[in-house]
């Protein structure tokens, strides 16, 4: 089961996702431009200003090279957290309900072998596939309940009205210059 769960991550891990891209706010001549970049990292490297996501594709705007600031530590974190939160943990809390379900129906079957055929298992099983369904349900909502609680947290003491951040905490707005073009 272990190696089972280890092969699927690592796996999950090696596929190419669109998802794992993002934007940010940068400050060129004065205005704010959005910047969309693809991958994890999102500068030193050619990225799209005043570009947007469609249909999975970084769309429009002008290619520049965006040089590296300290800024983009936090933006290429909050990528890591979305890929994370959004990408890899749902898929993965699906596949381990999908194994949990499996093993408590084996279970069944196998607790009907047991009065028929001697077959033993059914009961260890059982209670493997119970703890396994109720540690995702127990995960999910650790993870998500925590994410929710940390926002009503920084809505209750209105961090977006002291810090500018409008749009939320979760959203990074990088307030950086762009050399010219």
């Amino acid at each position: 089961m272990k190696k089972l769960f280890l092969i699927i991550f690592l796996l999950s891990l090696s596929l190419p996702l669109t998802a794992s891209a993002g934007t940010y706010i940068a400050v060129h001549n004065g205005t704010a431009e959005t910047i969309c970049y693809e991958g994890l990292v999102p500068c030193g490297k050619e990225v799209s200003m005043g570009g947007s996501w469609e249909n999975g594709q970084c769309v429009g705007g002008t290619a520049i090279d965006a040089p590296c600031t300290f800024c983009h530590f936090f933006v290429m974190l909050d990528g890591i957290f979305d890929f994370i939160l959004f990408q890899l943990v749902p898929p993965l809390a699906v596949l381990m309900l999908a194994i949990g379900g499996i093993m408590y129906i084996m279970a069944y079957f196998s607790e009907a072998e047991t009065l028929v055929g001697g077959a033993k298992g059914g009961p260890k099983m059982l209670s493997q596939a119970k703890k396994l369904i109720t540690s995702v349900i127990l995960g999910l909502i650790i993870i998500y309940a925590g994410w929710l609680l940390v926002d009503l947290f920084f809505d209750v003491i209105g961090v977006a009205e002291w810090t500018g951040l409008n749009q939320g905490w979760f959203s990074i707005q990088c307030q950086i210059t762009i050399p010219s073009f």
